[in-house]
C-alpha cells in the first residue's frame, strides 16, 4: 500500500472498529449498568494497553506522558463523553444518538478553521456537507421527531457528549502533530486516565455495582480490545499525517458499517433513505481520500 495512503486507510479501519461498538454496546447495555460498562471498558483496555507499552519499552513515556495537562484532559473529556453518550442511549434512539455524537464533525472543522488554520477547500466543504447530510439520512430517514420527556434528556447529553469529543479530538491532533509523541505510550495514558476519569462516576451514579464475572463481559473485553485499544491506536497514528476536519469525514464510515452489522444482527430494516445516506458518506470519504492523503493536506 501507498505510504500516502496508509494513515487513510488506518482512519478507515478505525472506523470499522468503532462502527461494530454500537451493535455490540447497545447488546451490552440491556444488562450492565451504563457507568459501570464504560468504567470495565476503559479499565480493560487500560491494562492491555499499559501492558502493550510496558513490552515495548514505553514505561518511561507512559510516565511522563501521565503528568501531561493535555493527557489529563484528554482522558476527562473522552471518560466524560462516554458516560454522558451510554447513560444518553439509555433515554434516546439509537439513530438520533449516532447522528448527535456524529454531529462533532462539524464542530471540528469549525474549531480546527481557528485553532490549526485549516484551509478549507470546495472537495472539503463537499465532503463535510454530503457526510453530515448521509449521517442524517442514515439514522433519521430524513424526519427527525424531536420529543420532551426522557428522550430530549437523552437527546442532550448525547450532543454533550459530542461537545467534549470535539475537544478530545482537536486535543489529541494538536499531541501527536508534533510527531515526538509515540502512539503506543498515548494509548496507555489516554485509556488510564479515562478510566480514572469515570471511577468516581460509576461509584456514584452506578446502579447495582460492577456485573457478575460471567458470559455478559464478552462485550467489555470486545469493546475493550476492538473498539478502544486497536482503533486508536490505528486513528491516532493516521492523525499525524491528516487534518482532523478530513479524520472526521473518514471516520463517518463507522455509520455505514455500523447500519449493516445492525441489520446482519438486530434485522433492521434498510430503508432506501438509508441506503442512499450511505451512499452519501462514502462519497464524502471518497472526496477526502483523494484530497487530503499525506503530502497532500491543505492545512496550512
Amino acid at each position: 500500500m501507498s505510504q500516502r495512503r496508509a494513515p487513510i486507510a488506518a482512519t478507515a479501519l478505525a472506523g470499522l472498529l468503532w462502527g461494530s461498538s454500537f451493535v455490540v454496546v447497545k447488546l451490552g447495555l440491556r444488562s450492565i449498568d451504563p457507568y459501570w460498562f464504560v468504567l470495565l471498558r476503559f479499565a480493560t483496555a487500560a491494562v492491555i494497553a499499559v501492558s502493550y507499552a510496558a513490552l515495548t519499552g514505553r514505561l518511561r513515556t507512559l510516565g511522563r506522558l501521565l503528568r501531561d495537562p493535555l493527557i489529563v484532559w484528554l482522558g476527562v473529556s473522552n471518560g466524560i463523553g462516554f458516560a454522558l453518550q451510554f447513560k444518553g442511549q439509555t433515554l434516546t434512539t439509537a439513530g438520533k444518538a449516532a447522528l448527535f455524537v456524529n454531529s462533532s464533525t462539524i464542530l471540528v472543522a469549525i474549531a480546527s478553521r481557528y485553532v490549526f488554520r485549516e484551509r478549507f477547500t470546495p472537495a472539503k466543504v463537499t465532503a463535510i456537507a454530503l457526510g453530515m447530510i448521509g449521517v442524517f439520512l442514515v439514522t433519521t430517514g430524513g424526519a427527525l421527531r424531536l420529543t420532551a420527556g426522557p428522550e430530549l434528556t437523552g437527546d442532550l447529553l448525547v450532543l454533550a457528549a459530542a461537545v467534549l469529543w470535539t475537544a478530545f479530538i482537536l486535543l489529541d491532533k494538536r499531541i501527536v502533530a508534533s510527531g515526538e509523541v509515540d502512539v503506543r505510550a498515548l494509548t496507555a495514558a489516554m485509556t488510564t486516565m479515562t478510566a480514572l476519569t469515570v471511577l468516581p462516576v460509576a461509584l456514584v451514579l452506578g446502579h447495582g455495582g460492577p456485573p457478575p464475572l460471567d458470559g455478559r463481559l464478552w462485550v467489555v473485553v470486545y469493546t475493550a480490545v476492538l473498539c478502544t485499544v486497536l482503533p486508536f491506536l490505528l486513528w491516532s497514528w493516521g492523525l499525524k499525517s491528516i487534518s482532523a476536519t478530513s479524520s472526521c469525514v473518514i471516520l463517518l464510515i463507522e455509520i455505514v458499517f455500523a447500519l449493516a452489522l445492525a441489520a446482519l444482527v438486530f434485522g433492521e430494516r434498510l430503508t432506501p433513505g438509508a441506503m442512499g445516506g450511505a451512499a452519501l458518506i462514502m462519497g464524502a470519504v471518497f472526496l477526502i481520500s483523494r484530497g487530503d492523503a499525506p503530502g497532500t493536506s491543505d492545512e496550512s
